[in-house]
């Protein structure tokens, strides 16, 4: 008789660093640890945040959220490239952290992203500087312990905290957090435009934290530092999305975010070309009758041609057609007239 250790559960089991436990478990938020944790029993296996989101029954908004805020920590790369100690060697990172050279004291308040403290040569080589806003990048996050610090020193960011939970109706993740101390300490927002930001996005539907991220990257490049241009921009911003609504429903579209060039189209065929709903649902018509699909780029053509031919009703737009069909009919009579003209008078030279 044989004999086997019954370990039941145990015998399926994967590694959690314990740094995890003991530097992130009260910073990380739920869906951040579910995140994690489902990476680190997939180790090796690719994965997208639509993936994360199905597996563990999050909105990929919080996937997201959660990957920015691993990303931040050092436990993610993006791209496939290895830029900080894997998992797996986080202790050993520790240790050599703790065994290395001194660093002279930052000032824990930073001035602005443009500032940068002062390295150390032995140090130069091996640190990554902060990329300039007008890159694509996110910049270097506040830790939770420079965020607790600035909240008890600031009330503005204290009030922006408070203020992000109550628009968002919920407990803010640390990921959030960090960025919207971000907006005001490297992006140089005030705390009254990030305010407006997050009640644009709470509106829109997009509360994660890379949307919001995104947003107030497009407004600082755009110089939107005041609560005028913000509601300008919100303006315009509302616009647009009034524009996509107004195409949706002219197309029979399900409820959906459009891209970018579908946006711009739809502010240009309903804003600035002024056309009416009735235009928009025949020019859809025709686009699905030559396509057989929506095509942003064919209805666009259409629409050209009545903006430029200026018409501004369907009537107009069936009058010529009409008129074209007229005339491309009589076209064909007169060359089959004029064939068999030519086929009377000039007989074959073998008959």
């Amino acid at each position: 008789m044989g004999y086997q250790l019954n370990l039941g559960d145990w015998n399926a089991i994967f590694a959690v660093p314990s740094v995890l436990v003991d530097r992130h478990l009260k910073l990380a938020g739920k869906e951040q640890l579910q995140v994690i944790l489902w990476i680190l029993r997939h180790t090796g296996e690719p994965f997208t945040p639509e993936t994360l989101s199905s597996a563990l029954g999050i909105s990929i908004d919080s996937a997201l959220d959660a990957l920015d805020y691993w990303t931040d920590c050092g436990l993610l790369a993006a791209n496939g490239e290895q830029l900080h100690p894997p998992v797996s060697k986080l202790q050993e990172a520790d240790v050599t952290k703790a065994a290395a050279p001194s660093v002279p004291a930052v000032p824990l308040k930073r001035e602005s992203a443009a500032v940068e403290p002062a390295i150390p040569e032995n140090l130069a080589k091996e640190t990554v500087k902060t990329p300039a806003l007008q890159k694509p990048k996110r910049l270097v996050k506040p830790d939770g312990l420079y965020l607790a610090t600035r909240m008890k020193e600031s009330d503005e960011i204290r009030f922006l905290m408070q203020e992000a939970e109550i628009t968002l109706g919920k407990t803010i993740s640390p990921a959030l957090s960090s960025t919207l101390l971000s907006l005001c300490d490297d992006y140089g927002l005030p705390v009254e435009v990030i305010v407006m930001i997050l009640h644009y996005a709470k509106d829109v539907g997009k509360t994660g934290t890379a949307y919001i991220e995104s947003v107030a990257r497009d407004w600082a490049q755009s110089n939107i530092f005041t609560l005028e241009a913000a509601e300008e921009k919100l303006q315009e911003l509302s616009e647009r999305r009034l524009a996509w609504g107004r195409v949706e429903s002219a197309a029979g579209l399900s409820r959906r975010s459009p891209s970018k060039k579908e946006e711009d189209a739809a502010f240009r065929w309903v804003k600035e070309w002024k056309f009416s709903q009735e235009m928009l649902s025949g020019a859809y018509e025709r686009c699905v009758d030559n396509l057989g699909k929506f095509h942003i780029g064919y209805m666009n053509k259409i629409l050209e041609r009545w903006h430029k031919t200026g018409f501004t009703s369907m009537a107009q737009v069936t009058a010529d057609e009409q008129f074209r069909k007229n005339e491309e009919e009589n076209k064909k009579s007169y060359d089959i007239d004029e064939l068999e003209r030519m086929s009377f008078f000039d007989p074959p030279e073998d008959l």
